[in-house]
């Protein structure tokens, strides 16, 4: 318990207004344009699947929300396939309960508070929920994972804890407060996708421009750490076997729909 308060004192010392403003203006200042080769070397970042030359990049936030080379993705091509929204590691997932509640590293949240919608929550009564984690090394990008219509989408949260597995674990329901974008979408099945924002900067940008999205279409992108979480209708969806911890590419196979 200590632990655990020590934790979000510090995160709260460290994640007030004037600190995310301050790095948000070295992370998109020209100085910081100096920091993208040793940011790359010390995440190992594969610097031939990046569009632009890695010297063209005017600081280190456009590097972070890097594009990738037609191919460097490829998506599964599978008529009934979902695939992964990001590169990531899928840190956690499992079924939801008939109180519309799921356990993370030990904290028990709830799917009403995690989406604002009563309604909305109770469709995912023993429903399935997957959460992948995204470190500073990943591809930013967020895609479809399946051919949908957007049908509601909005924001909720405005806190910024850390969405690693410390923060998970010792922060207070973190994914259910920091600041969510909530995309309500249906195809051959319902399901939802939350994109997390992450400590100090919770910038979650779309760029899809039409409400009829294809699978590995952009939906958008993160500015630094953050998370994506998907819910899934009881019966929906036949994950892929092993997928737990499993270091991820967007546009691989997750799970197939049924």
């Amino acid at each position: 318990m200590l632990k655990k308060k020590m934790f979000q004192l510090c995160v709260e010392l460290t994640n007030g207004n004037l600190s995310s403003k301050a790095l948000k203006k070295l992370t998109k200042s020209n100085l910081s344009r100096l920091m993208i080769q040793p940011f790359a070397k010390i995440y190992n970042i594969n610097t031939d699947e990046i569009l632009d030359e890695i010297d063209d990049f005017k600081n280190l936030n456009d590097f972070f929300i890097r594009k990738l080379r037609p191919g460097a993705r490829p998506i599964d091509q599978g008529e009934d396939s979902l695939v992964s929204p990001t590169d990531g590691v899928i840190s956690e997932i499992g079924t939801i309960k008939e109180d519309r509640t799921f356990v993370v590293k030990g904290q028990t949240y709830n799917v009403q508070t995690l989406v604002g919608d009563s309604d909305l929550a109770d469709k995912y009564k023993e429903g399935i929920y997957i959460i992948i984690y995204l470190s500073p090394k990943n591809y930013h990008r967020i895609h479809f994972p399946m051919n949908s219509q957007i049908k509601d989408a909005y924001s909720l949260g405005k806190y910024s804890y850390p969405v690693n597995n410390l923060g998970l674990e010792l922060g207070d329901n973190i994914l259910s407060y920091n600041y969510r974008q909530v995309y309500k979408l249906t195809g051959k099945i319902n399901y939802t996708l939350i994109p997390v924002g992450a400590q100090n900067v919770n910038s979650i940008v779309p760029t899809y421009d039409n409400i009829y999205v294809k699978k590995g279409e952009e939906l958008g992108y993160f500015e630094f750490g953050s998370t994506v979480v998907l819910l899934f209708e009881k019966d929906n969806i036949l994950l892929e076997e092993n997928l737990e911890n499993r270091e991820i590419k967007m546009g691989e196979k997750i799970a197939t729909v049924l």
